[in-house]
């Protein structure tokens, strides 16, 4: 594979906040809350030991920023990776032509596919209530329809080949050609689609959280939320926010399209 330009900013810019993530973990563990102090409200960032500034109740935003940014990596992972296994899964039913249970995986799959996500969200959120579990599980049950119909297109791509239909022949078991040789031939694509989808939960997460229906005051979204009230009194909490978030949503994007082209066999030389 190779290394193109796109994969080598994304991919810089990711560590970066990734490692960011990490040390933040290692010098504060999970459970770090920033000190709140009114009379520090809206220092614009550099002044008193506020590297960029602080927010509306007098915390650190750097500080904020921090533990939104684990608490970002958290979900965004463990909702991809479990909508990424649940997709593929059903995407393989689908495709194995099973009497009625191909028909229904399909039917299922469409019906979700077809209503905005965002607003499917929005919708079960509301129902459930502000908690991690019903937010993980909201963004499963929005973002698995995605990978599944990949998945699908894919699986019957791969069993029209030559060697899937020879080891069909001899006899091997469903299982073992899916792990063996139909799973291996759909994963460069599937990875494709696992790291754009994490740029997706990150925009979803941060939209429910600006509207109130997150599980974290420290999602970016809810800060943001709480910063367009001061936007003409501190521009910076917005400002600061925004690139942030920004950077880590372009980051995903480009590192997703370079390993797009990376894969391409149209590219290999």
């Amino acid at each position: 594979m190779k290394i193109n330009k796109e994969i080598k900013i994304g991919g810089l810019i990711l560590v970066i906040y990734f490692f960011w993530a990490m040390i933040w973990i290692c010098l504060n563990g999970n459970n770090y809350s920033p000190a709140m102090n009114i009379e520090k409200e809206l220092i614009s960032p550099s002044l008193n030991g506020f590297l960029f500034g602080a927010d509306v109740l007098g915390r650190s935003l750097f500080e904020v920023l921090s533990v939104g940014l684990v608490y970002t990596f958290s979900i965004s992972f463990v909702v991809s990776l479990s909508a990424c296994l649940i997709g593929i899964f059903i995407g393989y039913l689908s495709a194995m032509k099973i009497k009625y249970v191909s028909e229904f995986m399909d039917l299922f799959t469409n019906i979700i596919f077809i209503f905005p996500s965002i607003l499917l969200a929005i919708l079960v959120m509301s129902m459930s209530g502000a908690s991690v579990t019903g937010l993980v599980l909201c963004l499963i049950f929005t973002s698995w329809p995605g990978y599944a119909r990949i998945a699908r297109g894919e699986t019957l791509r791969v069993m029209n080949l030559g060697f899937v239909e020879s080891a069909r022949a001899i006899g091997v078991s469903n299982f073992r050609l899916f792990y063996k040789s139909i799973l291996p031939s759909i994963l460069p694509v599937i990875s494709i689609h696992f790291v754009l989808g994490l740029s997706g939960v990150v925009i979803s997460e941060a939209s429910l959280g600006f509207l109130g229906l997150g599980a974290s005051e420290y999602s970016w979204g809810a800060i943001l939320a709480m910063a367009k009230v001061v936007l003409l009194e501190a521009p910076h909490v917005v400002l600061v926010t925004s690139v942030l978030m920004t950077g880590l949503i372009v980051s995903l994007n480009l590192f997703s399209d370079g390993l797009r082209d990376a894969l391409d066999p149209k590219n290999q030389n």
